[in-house]
């Protein structure tokens, strides 16, 4: 055996130490040139490891698409962001199935005036490599050598990741640094797309990073993208309407409402691709606006409801007197309203089932109502 000392000698000589600990001067660290390369200008940081998050079916296979599609081809992300440059991207995608992933690569590439088969930047595999697994590991990082993408994203975590350990931060730490420390010595982008909490299924507010589930990710992403829904889902016309929050530890954070069509199969496009994004307020101003009419729709039909049943009532009560009724009368003894009393009386007169009439009262003559002759209660 070694001793310790000859050891420590040896690993100073190798320059060991200086390897796994590099070390920078105040000086050194002022005047050194640590630039933040941009893939996507406010969106996507070269070189850093990050995460696509978000709830159940919120399209994050086919945005993480849209997003490799738009650095292979140097069209902008979304129809929005624009890319700094075109770059080689790499999709490892192993729960959609791979008839899933060329309908949307080629519905993207359509929605962009391309066709997906000359699209070379653009690499995918429907096999996803083990991420704690040390032989995986380094294939995955013999195919990052070797294709040289700039960006690699593995969809879904869950089926890349043992999930024995999913609620222990110090176990998933370890696996996703090595993940990150891949991406260090390759210079690869890698992203890793993760779902959220059930508790974001339900529509409603953005997601944060406190919303992804098992422990680790939140931790380890230097930037993320994060999906919520902001309705519910139309499954008749395949609308979607999401949140999209985007941000990173180099600064660059933003908010957006994304409404996708897609489309479905029995409609007269077909599927499709087609996105638009809008400012949060914009969209919160139209969510009011719904949620107003929505409101205003719900009174009407309540109104609509209740003058039917208060119609048959006072028709019933004027079919009981043949000589007719006052409105006085109908409002003591039907507990309706003055204001109930006239829309009924005004919609039944308008639609000619009663008419004015003379009511004897004792010692007076008032104003009253009688349905009509040979209108019965299938009138109302």
């Amino acid at each position: 055996e070694v001793p310790e000392d000859l050891l420590d000698e040896l690993y100073r000589d190798l320059g060991y130490d200086e390897v796994q600990f590099p070390l920078f001067t105040a000086a050194e660290l002022n005047s050194g040139q640590f630039e933040t390369r941009y893939l996507i200008p406010g969106v996507l940081v070269a070189g850093q490891p990050g995460g696509i998050f978000g709830a159940f079916k919120t399209l994050k296979t086919s945005l993480t698409a849209d997003l490799l599609i738009s650095l292979a081809s140097g069209t902008p992300f979304l129809g929005q962001f624009p890319v700094a440059e075109p770059c080689r991207t790499l999709f490892l995608s192993g729960e959609s199935g791979l008839a899933a992933l060329q309908s949307i690569a080629r519905r993207i590439s359509t929605s962009r005036g391309l066709s997906l088969k000359t699209l070379d930047n653009f690499l995918l595999s429907p096999k996803l490599p083990q991420l704690d697994n040390d032989v995986d590991r380094r294939a995955l990082k013999r195919l990052i050598r070797d294709k040289r993408p700039a960006c690699v994203a593995i969809d879904p975590a869950y089926l890349a990741i043992r999930g024995e350990d999913s609620r222990n931060l110090f176990a998933m730490g370890s696996v996703l640094r090595l993940v990150a420390e891949l991406g260090d010595e390759t210079g690869c982008t890698i992203l890793v797309v993760h779902h959220c909490k059930r508790s974001k299924q339900i529509a409603g507010d953005p997601a944060t990073l406190d919303d992804i589930a098992w422990s680790g990710f939140a931790e380890f992403s230097a930037q993320w993208l994060m999906l919520s829904r902001r309705r519910r889902f139309d499954s008749e016309t395949g609308h979607d309407e999401l949140w999209l929050t985007a941000g990173g530890r180099a600064g660059h954070h933003g908010q957006w409402a994304l409404d996708v069509e897609e489309g479905t199969p029995e409609g007269p496009g077909g599927r499709v691709w087609q996105t638009a994004l809008s400012a949060p307020t914009t969209a919160e101003t139209e969510a009011e606006v719904r949620q107003l009419w929505a409101v205003q729709g719900k009174r009407e039909r309540q109104c609509a409801v209740t003058l039917r049943r208060n119609r048959n009532r006072v028709l019933a009560a004027l079919e009981a007197r043949e000589s007719g009724e006052t409105p006085r009368y109908l409002r003591q003894n039907l507990g309706l309203t003055c204001i109930g009393v006239n829309a009924v009386l005004g919609s039944l007169l308008d639609e000619g089932l009663i008419e004015p009439t003379q009511i004897a009262k004792r010692d007076r003559v008032e104003n009253g109502y009688r349905v009509v002759a040979g209108q019965a209660l299938a009138g109302g």
